[in-house]
């Protein structure tokens, strides 16, 4: 019989909002509790989800002895504090992205995860969604020939914006690039592995939050990505794959309604679509149930590694673009 893994939500914000409406259709998986610094907004979420255990503080969250697995929401900010207090309670934690605001911050979570024997995970969806998969497998067989080119963005616009709020907030992490222009980052890592350059330049406010973001990855052989973010272009997320006999547009109306289209000279294009159960965030839970369920303290499909090279990558960013993060590099 399978085991049910009892969760408990830290930071119930908008992004544990949406992750939670998925977690529960999960037939493993049980939310028991939720935390807040806010106690009545931690009973607010917990009404609204039917959970039985509000907190209003996350180190009650954290030493509840019924919590086995811990969904970390808050700031990227905090999330290196947050899981390591979560870890070093014997908790089980998805962290969500970015894992936290450096390298540095993010080897000693997988330090800390080793040392307590627990599984810890960077809640980054893209890995686990079927079209990316399903782009990777065609491109990995070889049918559109050699990748040449690459090119993602992010983007969404709802100005005007509160210039105190966790975006525009540099002591939180906010900006463009930690937010949304990481994924567009993720499939360059993704599609064609660490680039031997990287360049960049960012439209930074007085307060040096970079609002709008352009990258450029350089590979051997000729072959580069050009990556875009921004919080002005309502572009959503999309990722454009250039092979020597064809194109592949990733794209995605919502997390639960995807769609790739491939196109090779001669024949018309070929779209798959996926919906609902197919894909979401859901499925970042069910790779840590997976793994747990199999003894595993580290994923296969989103190890330690792919998010070491992610925040590498990331750093070097901030490093040629000017951005800055107070007391945090």
């Amino acid at each position: 019989m399978k085991k049910t893994w009892k969760w408990g939500i830290l930071a119930p914000g908008k992004i544990a909002r949406k992750f939670t409406t998925e977690l529960q259709t999960l037939d493993n998986a049980e939310i028991v509790a939720v935390g807040s610094r806010n106690e009545s907004r931690s009973a607010e979420f917990a009404a609204e989800f039917g959970v039985e255990k509000a907190y209003g503080s996350y180190e009650e969250l954290a030493t509840d002895p019924d919590v086995e697995v811990i969904y970390v929401a808050s700031p990227h900010s905090h999330h290196a504090e947050h899981a390591i207090m979560c870890m070093n309670q014997g908790k089980h934690v998805l962290c969500e992205k970015a894992l936290s605001l450096n390298l540095k911050e993010v080897i000693e979570m997988f330090e800390v995860a080793r040392k307590n024997n627990v599984f810890l995970m960077e809640a980054f969806v893209t890995p686990f969604q079927p079209s990316y998969r399903k782009a990777k497998e065609i491109i990995e067989s070889g049918e559109l020939g050699k990748l040449q080119y690459l090119h993602g963005w992010f983007g969404f616009n709802s100005a005007p914006y509160d210039p105190q709020g966790r975006l525009f907030n540099p002591e939180l992490g906010g900006g463009s690039l930690l937010d949304i222009g990481l994924y567009a980052v993720f499939d360059a890592l993704w599609f064609l592995g660490s680039p031997k350059d990287i360049s960049a330049s960012a439209a930074l406010t007085e307060r040096g939050i970079d609002t709008s973001l352009t990258m450029r990855f350089d590979y051997p052989e000729g072959v580069f990505a050009s990556l875009y973010s921004s919080f002005y272009t309502a572009s959503g997320p999309g990722c454009d794959i250039f092979c020597e006999k064809g194109v592949l547009r990733i794209t995605r109306r919502g997390i639960l309604h995807q769609q790739l289209e491939t196109r090779s000279r001669g024949t018309d294009p070929v779209r798959y679509t996926w919906e609902g159960d197919e894909c979401g965030m859901k499925l970042e839970a069910v790779e840590v149930m997976k793994c747990l369920d199999e003894g595993k303290m580290e994923s296969e499909v989103m190890p330690y590694s792919r998010s070491f090279e992610l925040m590498k990558t990331l750093d070097s960013i901030r490093e040629h673009a000017g951005i800055h993060y107070p007391g945090r590099g």
